[in-house]
């Protein structure tokens, strides 16, 4: 028996000395986020009537498997993304949509890609982020992860990056003939990236230029309507630099689409139409430590009704900018839906058709304490529709005022109070109907790691 155990533990020492190492080093990274929102008139209603309160949580994990030199698999998932005590669903639906409160029934994961080395630069393939670019205006990290193949290389000062981004419409067969039927049309929708980054000690620059190659409205010819049976073609540029000098800050970000933005197949009397659509930010903030000051402005051209020939819209705020607690703030969008709407103008995070400007203040009285306060001025630039002619399109002002206290260097909690003087835009084209201010009490708990 004595030897049986000892040749047993010999065979597992064996086994154990000559199996390849699955993984040399693994690293965690990620948050855990909880925020509570009091809102007092999210509908914009005159009289009010639409007070929304809840707590929302999300678990983000991050994990970097280092193979071997130059081999790398990293993942990203969410897990109990919910709003508090709401019912688990199977349903994937409320990923990134507005006013969901349930939790998916299982973890969603974002992000899975390999990196790899090759004799010059890195190659990484895989489901990613690809809405991240410059400085945060227009960056969508928490909506944009779909398949990429990217190339990167760095020499100095310079970074070069060449991407593919593909996502499949057509899955290769019909999806309203029998199984396995070919499709008709190839829906998929590509998109061909060129970055190009220089760094300095106090700041950096860089150019993105896309094309887009949009062929997810290109039905068959069975079924050509005026809101299908086109594609979409065309260019996109987007420049930014971010730089210090001395106490001040300063970053800006341009964007510029042209092209086709509805090329039809079969004309059928239908009119193409071409994209021209703009989107542009500044902020300067000046360090007075251990107070500062800044201001920002951002435009997103919207889509004019009357060019009936040219598309103007598009180019978005991205959700990653979060100027107000309450106008274009992605986490209150997300979980308590649009604001207005009840005239038929409504608004949320990640939008064109806006411009706006904001001065800050703020004051670190101790270096864990940051109390900022700012005003914010908003407006529409265009009539929503042709049939919806505002008589005026101010979206209002919002007054804010944060505190945040890092109660570790890995753990904070914010404080926050914000009140919309509601424009008369969110009165559509309605003379007669009224609409109500809107104040918001938050709070919420960050733990990175």
């Amino acid at each position: 028996m004595r030897k049986f155990w000892i040749v047993l533990l010999s065979l597992g020492l064996m086994v154990a000395f000559t199996m390849p190492v699955c993984a040399a080093d693994v690293k965690f990274s990620g948050s855990y986020v909880v925020q509570g929102y009091y809102e007092d008139n999210r509908k914009l209603s005159d009289p009010e009537g639409s007070s929304l309160s809840n707590m929302w949580q999300r678990l983000r994990v991050q994990t970097v498997f280092q193979v071997q030199e130059g081999l790398k698999l990293t993942t990203r998932f969410d897990a109990m993304e919910k709003i508090w005590g709401a019912a688990r669903s199977s349903s994937v639906t409320g990923a990134n949509t507005g006013s969901i409160s349930a939790e998916n029934e299982n973890i969603k994961f974002d992000d899975v890609f390999v990196t790899f080395a090759i004799p010059i630069g890195t190659i990484d393939a895989g489901y990613m982020n690809y809405g991240a670019w410059g400085t945060v205006y227009g960056n969508s990290t928490e909506t944009t992860n779909a398949p990429r193949v990217r190339y990167t290389y760095e020499q100095g000062p310079i970074i070069l990056q060449l991407a593919y981004d593909k996502n499949e419409g057509s899955k290769g067969y019909s999806s309203t003939g029998p199984a396995g039927t070919p499709a008709n049309t190839d829906d998929d929708f590509e998109k061909y990236n060129l970055y190009f980054t220089y760094k300095w000690n106090t700041g950096s620059a860089g150019v993105q230029i896309q094309y887009n190659l949009d062929s997810s409205n290109s039905d068959a010819a069975a079924t050509y309507t005026a809101s299908n049976g086109y594609r979409a073609k065309y260019w996109a540029f987007y420049p930014y630099v971010k730089a210090t000098f001395g106490r001040v800050y300063l970053e800006a970000e341009l964007g510029f689409a042209f092209g086709d933005y509805k090329e039809y197949i079969s004309a059928n009397n239908r009119e193409d139409q071409d994209m021209e659509s703009w989107r542009g930010y500044i902020m300067a903030n000046v360090d007075l430590a251990p107070a500062y000051v800044g201001a920002l402005a951002f435009y997103a051209s919207g889509d004019d009704p009357g060019t009936t020939d040219k598309y103007e819209g598009g180019l978005k705020t991205g959700p990653d900018f979060n100027p107000c607690l309450i106008l274009m703030n992605y986490d209150l969008g997300r979980w308590n839906g649009v604001m207005g709407g009840a005239n038929g103008v409504s608004t949320t995070y990640n939008m064109d058709n806006v411009f706006g400007a904001q001065l800050f203040a703020g004051i670190k009285p101790i270096p864990r304490l940051d109390i900022k306060a700012s005003v914010t001025y908003a407006k529409l630039n265009e009539n929503p529709s042709a049939t919806t002619r505002l008589h005026d399109k101010d979206l209002g002002y919002e007054a804010d005022i944060t505190a945040t206290y890092m109660i570790f260097d890995n753990l904070s909690y914010m404080v926050g109070f914000g009140y919309l003087f509601a424009g008369d835009a969110y009165e559509g084209a309605s003379h007669t109907s009224k609409v109500e201010d809107d104040f918001l009490l938050t709070h919420k708990l960050t733990l990175t790691f």
